[in-house]
């Protein structure tokens, strides 16, 4: 009976949770003045019989939303799928820091039709957490729901569906009230019946842990954002003392997000990630190595590897998404080793798609790591 009872009364409470959260939703007409519209064209117009924001390359910013957890919703309706990126900013810390849902009407019908990123520092990390797609494909002309039922480190998105288009079990992103944004497409999006209902909502079930390689380098020290030419040379010199060095830690697959530990600008696209690798004896070590955008490897102060993943490098298909893909042997001394590497962010802000380094040793033999 208590057993019965206890579910009866969580039941119960999460009905009138429910109902409370409904109480409480605020709808946002299209034309309140709460909305900052910028861009080439934003402006209430009617749309297959309704009011309706028209956004083409263009924001509606609602700047006082101060949205922490809950749920957003809007109808949307898309005229063409031109290549574009139309959809949802939420817990919007400045114009360089929130967390985005988009749509991609270009891959309508493929397994990335959609995604979740989060934005930090200005570098997006689609390359970054690339598991974070949806399939669907998308309606012209017409007008569908979007809906996001925000936790407090979790998500579900729902794209003209009964059922979650997209499970976020980790935002990636520091819990943060915020505002909320809309973005329209290139060619052209509308949305409607827009509304927010701050909240509490039920948390996405933990994914299931990963088990990482017992060789993978688990934290990087990163240098602060510096000239691609002025890494390169600190790297080569090897004098690595007076430099600044934040330890980064890698994200739940094993890559570092290093814009986390360094600001990006054009006039400083790169950091250096560092390691020490202690050998027992001198040895050659193989190392298999992922990054994003462009790398720099060097040993002691000496340059082995340079490698280029932007997206279309390996094949006009290949994303720049980050993964395993090069391996180098690595000439070891006995005692430490500096293994350092200089990585560039092609990307401009707000944009890029992933800053990164990643590394695993599969043969520890005689190996131990650190950053000193």
């Amino acid at each position: 009976m208590q057993l019965t009872f206890a579910r009866l009364t969580a039941f119960a409470l999460l009905l009138f949770g429910l109902c409370a959260s409904a109480v409480h939703a605020e709808q946002i007409p299209v034309d309140s003045p709460r909305w900052n519209l910028q861009g080439e064209e934003a402006r209430v117009v009617e749309f297959q019989g309704r009011r309706a924001l028209r956004l083409k390359g263009a924001i509606a910013l609602l700047a006082d939303a101060k949205f922490e957890t809950g749920v957003i919703e809007f109808d949307m309706a898309l005229t063409d799928n031109s290549p574009s990126f139309p959809g949802v900013f939420f817990r919007g810390v400045d114009e360089l820091n929130y967390e985005h849902f988009y749509l991609r009407p270009h891959q309508s019908g493929n397994p990335d039709a959609h995604q979740y990123t989060p934005v930090i520092n200005g570098v997006t990390a689609w390359q970054i957490y690339s598991e974070y797609n949806g399939q669907m494909r998308y309606r012209l002309n017409e007008w569908f729901r979007v809906r996001l039922e925000i936790a407090d480190d979790s998500a579900r998105v729902f794209v003209d569906s009964e059922e979650p288009r997209l499970v976020v079990p980790d935002l990636k992103r520091e819990r943060a009230a915020g505002f909320v944004m809309l973005r329209g497409s290139s060619g052209g999006a509308y949305f409607s019946n827009i509304s927010i209902t701050p909240g509490p909502v039920a948390a996405v079930p933990p994914a299931p842990a990963t088990t990482l390689p017992a060789g993978l380098i688990r934290t990087w020290a990163v240098s602060g954002a510096m000239r691609e030419a002025d890494a390169y040379a600190a790297a080569a010199a090897n004098k690595l003392d007076g430099i600044a060095w934040t330890p980064l830690p890698v994200e739940t697959k094993g890559v570092a997000n290093l814009a986390r530990a360094a600001k990006r600008t054009d006039e400083a696209p790169t950091v250096l990630a560092r390691v020490s690798v202690r050998a027992d004896k001198a040895r050659t070590a193989p190392l298999r190595l992922g990054f994003s955008d462009r790398v720099q490897v060097y040993l002691n102060g000496t340059l082995l590897f340079a490698g280029n993943d932007q997206q279309g490098s390996r094949d006009y298909r290949f994303l720049g998404t980050v993964g395993l893909y090069d391996t180098l042997y690595l000439p070891l001394r006995a005692g430490d080793n500096d293994v350092v590497f200089a990585v560039t962010e092609s990307g401009s802000a707000p944009n890029g798609g992933g800053w990164a380094a990643y590394g695993v040793f599969d043969d520890m033999t005689g190996l131990a790591l650190s950053t000193r």
